[in-house]
């Protein structure tokens, strides 16, 4: 009976032990073991489905990593677990190395070179060393693998079958660069020790979803995209190093006792100068290190961040510790970031829905990215708000909401944006805060920033406005091709975020806020596409949203409403008929504001669909249309005081492309200009105002106002001066000289030559216009300029039409020009009618072109016209020019040269047209205005003889040394005088090497070397072509440049060159001359 018992015993102990082993652990996400795919996770997709027939894979990353910090790169050893949970077999998987695109002959580097982006790769990425796979076995047995620069693909022995799972062992190295080409995973110089981010460091297998299966989408240098799961991660430093990572922290008491804490509070450097050089806490051994290890769950990527000179900020919300990692050199600024992070965390979990995650990390690590639970920032308070709150905003959409960011960035970044926006507004209020100016008038005169204008409209509205909107429903690699936020991937952001804010006005505030947390849930650790989206808002709502998300994801529409019209109806006192003009393609429901006489307001809302939100507006019929389809429609409301004015959406969230006219009495807001620079108010049509005072040596004293004007600095876009002269103070010896006869009283006739002081002009102005018409054809424009100025009457008018991506634009041009009496020419630099005959008029057709170009060294600019005389000209003359810019870079030069050309035939030819060998020809004096007349430049250093001359303006040949020389050709005899003519060709270039002073960023002083060579013609227009001789000079310049930092002024750049001669110096000259020189306004080129 003993044994009975005793086998009974036994039996119901193996029964418990075997049932022990067997139960699962309970789900716990900061602790071993993984607990990811439990029933009990309430994250896990399986445990929530989206949608019934959902399902995608999950990993578990089992790391362990070396960080060498004498060799600067990561050997790891990572064991993968891969559930299939697909309906399919599989019999390969792919990993992405993204490491690998940061190398030449990488698929990033050839997009880089097609964008002319030069690349300084660093040692490593020269070899073509990033992540490097030694080995990827499963069960002890090698797998075949196939490379193709940032995809690996691993021909598996054994399918996967749907619903099992496959173990890999991989063995890989990856090296560290220097951050180029855009390479998030990098180091950096940090108080004399290297600061490491390890991002997208290890080999991570492939998504593979219902949409694509397999994503396989070569890494370049944008977005991500990873599978849920969990990670351990233990990761090994030299004991120095101050470390955090994604994930829990599970040997904490080890790695970061408490006395090493307290010494490392970033509260104890608070009054530390910034920049001043970092302590030291832990000193530097070889030989000792320390492993940090991490746990992490319902994560889909794994990146650290290691520095010794971390200092640490504390601040927790709800449980949710927020943890502010500050270089000591930083700290002082760095003090409320974590703080500032915990608010973060508070608003979009109350907004959005809550945060998952038991930590967040913002560190200070030159950057601007987002993993979970860590963010990657730079900056200081309070500029680096708005980067904190996008990075950290990142962690709902992106680490909680996982799109594939790769395909459509919209669903991460376009979000996030709008989250900026939006946290901004409920942590600082209405107003962002701003550095303020240690300048007490700029500080004064700095015009408050709104956080949904600067981080979302201004950028929405400053391409719409010019109808250059992208569609967003394209890849993240394939607007235009471009690097960066360049061909209009910048719209992923602005577009997106503006898009969530027009969701807003036309649902309301309420459902919409319900909407997108209902969408936040349903995909809260899971993989949307932008259809999912669009149809979890569609589901919720029960709302038919399509024409909503067909305009603002599949098209390039733009929003343009219009009060066109309020007027009384006939018969009736209270009702007003008032018309709604759509000028644009979009449709959208009109919300609008009557203003009455009485100062009082009534709401009104105008549905474009059956649906009507929740509104206490009052509301009218609805306005169908799309198109062509009904561009008007007019409502009937009742006003007893009369209607004083109708205004648009007065909430601002309406994305308007053209606000000017959303108000029956115009947005319009005119200012004295202060000067300091500030963004365009995209909510009105701007007017600034101010004085203006002036010289000139026959005007004298000039005293008048300028007014400038513009929408969104695009749109009827007008410059106008208007000046009072005075004749105050006009120089005496440039005045015009009048002959005067009179006979005394015994009738003797005498005559006394005296100056005459009064025929200057009373009153002139300059008027400038120009606006786009792209209602006519995309990229087209109008230039209007009418001038009454400095003696000179000039009418011109300009038809621009450019390509798409502004670097190529063809221009019609008709253009006229006189000096209508004497008198005028006194205000030239140039003195008589060799220069600029009066009375005569000059007027020209031009048609031209102009092509910008990038190379990897640099860019270039290629400008062509053809210039002739046409109707009512005084003068018979055609001119063909043609003129290369290129401006390249080699280490620190900079290298810029032009090559010229011009060619003109005819009869008779405008002397201030002509071409002049020295540089600028009387024409283009006119449009500088300290050289349009005498007063700041004096005519004797511009006076052409037989002697070299003092003053040269960059143009024609640009033979610098030779300013104010009549160049003569030929003998004594029959000498002929070559410093202007119609035809010659030239070459300059200019090498600058001001990058290698040592006072260079002190003064805003450009040095370098010059060389220029050219010839002219000496013949007249009616001979035939003859050339003078070759003339070179080289020398070295410098210039210096004044005003550039005041908004609205054009800076002044002053300019000295020290020429020599490389032949034929003039008459009594050297070669080489210590005391020559010219001084000039403006680069020569």
């Amino acid at each position: 009976m003993k044994n009975v018992y005793c086998y009974l015993f036994l039996f119901l102990f193996s029964i418990n032990t075997i049932s022990a082993q067997q139960k699962p652990a309970k789900y716990d996400p900061i602790a071993k073991p993984n607990t990811y795919r439990n029933f009990d996770n309430p994250n896990y997709w399986n445990n929530k489905k989206p949608h019934s027939d959902y399902w995608q894979q999950d990993v578990h990353y089992q790391i362990q990593a070396n960080i060498d910090e004498q060799k600067d790169l990561i050997e790891g050893k990572q064991t993968l677990t891969y559930w299939n949970n697909s309906p399919d077999d599989l019999n390969v998987v792919y990993f992405h190395l993204y490491q690998n695109a940061f190398q030449p002959e990488s698929h990033h580097a050839e997009l880089n070179e097609q964008n002319n982006n030069k690349i300084e790769y660093g040692p490593y990425e020269q070899d073509k060393k990033g992540t490097e796979v030694q080995s990827i076995s499963s069960v002890g047995r090698r797998i075949l693998l196939e490379q193709d620069n940032t995809i690996l693909k691993v021909h598996l022995n054994e399918p996967i079958k749907s619903g099992e799972s496959i173990v890999f062992d991989i063995a890989f190295t990856t090296y560290f660069g220097l951050g180029n080409m855009g390479r998030r995973m990098k180091k950096f110089n940090s108080n004399g020790k290297t600061h490491y981010d390890g991002v997208h460091w290890y080999p991570r297998i492939s998504v593979y979803d219902a949409k694509f299966g397999w994503t396989t989408d070569q890494h370049l240098g944008k977005e991500f995209y990873g599978d849920f799961g969990a990670f351990d991660v233990e990761l090994t430093f030299a004991s120095n190093y101050i470390v955090d990572a994604t994930g829990f922290l599970l040997n904490r008491p080890q790695v970061l006792p408490a006395d090493l804490r307290a010494k490392l509070d970033i509260a104890n450097f608070k009054d530390k100068p910034w920049n001043e050089a970092a302590s030291e806490i832990i000193a530097y051994n070889p030989n000792e290190r320390k492993t940090w290890k991490f746990h992490a769950e319902n994560v889909h990527d794994f990146a650290f961040t290691a520095d010794p000179s971390y200092r640490i900020g504390e601040a927790s919300w709800n449980g949710i510790t927020c943890y502010a990692l500050a270089q000591e050199q930083h700290a002082s600024k760095w003090q409320n970031a974590a703080s500032y992070s915990a608010q973060i965390i508070q608003v979009f979990s109350e907004d959005i829905g809550m945060y998952t995650y038991h930590k967040m990390i913002v560190a200070d690590a030159q950057d601007g990215m987002e993993y979970p639970m860590l963010t990657l920032d730079g900056g200081s308070d309070p500029s680096y708000r708005g980067l904190l709150v996008h990075e950290i905003g990142h962690n709902w959409f992106y680490g909680q909401v996982g799109n594939n960011e790769t395909y459509r960035a919209a669903l991460d970044e376009g979000f996030t944006q709008f989250l900026t926006a939006w946290g901004l507004e409920k942590i600082d209020g209405d107003k962002m805060v701003q550095n303020i100016s240690k300048n007490k008038y700029i500080a004064k005169h700095t015009k408050d920033l709104h956080p949904r204008d600067r981080s979302v409209y201004y950028s929405y509205i400053k391409d719409a406005t010019m109808n250059n909107t992208p569609q967003l429903n394209t890849h993240s690699d394939d607007f235009g091709s471009a690097l960066g936020h360049g061909g209009g991937y910048r719209h992923v952001y602005y577009k997106t975020a503006a898009m969530l804010y027009n969701l807003q006005y036309v649902l309301g505030d309420e459902l919409f806020a319900e909407a997108l947390q209902y969408y936040f849930q349903k995909w809260k650790i899971a993989h949307p596409y932008f259809n999912d989206f669009r149809q979890s808002i569609i589901e919720y709502t029960k709302v038919d949203l399509n024409w909503f998300f067909d305009q603002w994801l599949e098209t390039t529409k733009d929003i343009d409403y219009a009060v066109k019209s309020s007027k009384r109806i006939k018969g009736s006192k209270e009702l007003f008929e008032i018309t709604f003009e759509r000028k644009a393609a979009m449709q959208m429901p009109i919300d609008f504001t009557v203003l009455n006489k009485n100062g009082e307001t009534q709401d009104y809302h105008i549905p474009n669909t059956w649906f009507v939100k929740e509104t206490e507006a009052t509301v009218l019929d609805k306005w169908y249309g799309f198109g062509k389809v009904h561009t008007t429609h007019s409502v009937i409301i009742r006003s007893k005081e009369g209607v004083k004015d109708v205004i648009i959406d007065p909430t601002n969230r309406l994305a308007d492309a053209y606000m000017v006219d959303n108000s029956l009495k115009k947005n319009i807001s005119i200012e004295w200009e202060d000067f300091v620079w500030a963004y365009p108010d995209w909510k009105k049509y701007e007017i600034s105002l101010s004085p203006q005072l002036w010289y000139n040596g026959y005007d004298g004293m000039k005293t008048g106002i300028n007014i400038s004007s513009d929408y969104m600095n695009y749109h009827h876009k007008f410059n106008g001066d208007f000046w009072l002269n005075t004749g105050f103070v006009q120089i005496e010896e440039y005045l015009p000289e009048e002959t005067i006869v009179y006979t005394d009283e015994n009738e003797e006739t005498y005559q006394e030559t005296i100056k005459t002081r009064s025929g200057y002009d009373r009153i002139s102005y300059d008027l400038n216009y120009h606006n786009p018409l792209n209602k006519i054809n995309k990229g087209l424009s109008i230039m209007l300029n009418h001038r009454k100025l400095d003696g000179l009457k000039l009418n011109q008018i300009r038809l621009t039409q450019k390509s798409n991506d502004h670097n190529n634009e063809l221009y019609v041009e008709l253009k006229t020009l006189i000096r209508p009496q004497s008198e005028s020419n006194t205000y030239l630099l140039f003195e008589g009618e060799d220069f600029w005959k009066t009375d005569a008029q000059n007027n020209t057709l031009s048609i031209g072109m102009k092509h910008k170009y990038q190379y990897v060294a640099g860019e270039g600019v290629l400008n062509f016209s053809l210039r002739s005389s046409t109707i009512g000209s005084d003068y018979q003359f055609a001119q063909l020019s043609f003129e290369a810019i290129n401006k390249s870079k080699i280490d620190k030069l900079k290298i810029n040269t032009r090559l010229f050309f011009q060619h003109a035939s005819g009869i008779s030819i405008a002397p201030e047209s002509k071409l002049f060998a020295a540089g600028a020809n009387p024409e283009q004096y006119m449009e500088n205005k300290y050289t349009r007349s005498t007063g700041f430049v004096s005519r004797e250093s511009i006076h052409f003889s037989e002697q070299l001359n003092h003053f040269q303006m960059g143009g024609g040949l640009n033979l610098r040394a030779y300013a104010g020389y009549l160049m003569p050709e030929g003998d004594y005899e029959s000498q002929e005088f070559s410093f202007s003519g119609t035809t010659g060709i030239a070459f300059s270039t200019e090498i600058e090497f001001n990058d290698y002073l040592p006072f260079r960023n002190k003064l805003d002083l450009k040095t370098y070397l010059f060389t220029d060579a050219g010839i002219i013609n000496t013949n007249t227009l009616n001979q035939a072509l003859t050339f003078g001789n070759l003339r070179a000079d080289a020398g070295i310049g410098a210039t210096i440049t004044l005003f550039k930092r005041i908004d609205n002024i054009s800076p002044l750049t002053l300019r000295v060159d020290l020429p020599w001669f490389m032949n034929r110096p003039p008459f009594g000259e050297d070669y080489f001359s210590t005391k020559r020189f010219v001084f000039g306004l403006n680069r020569t080129f």
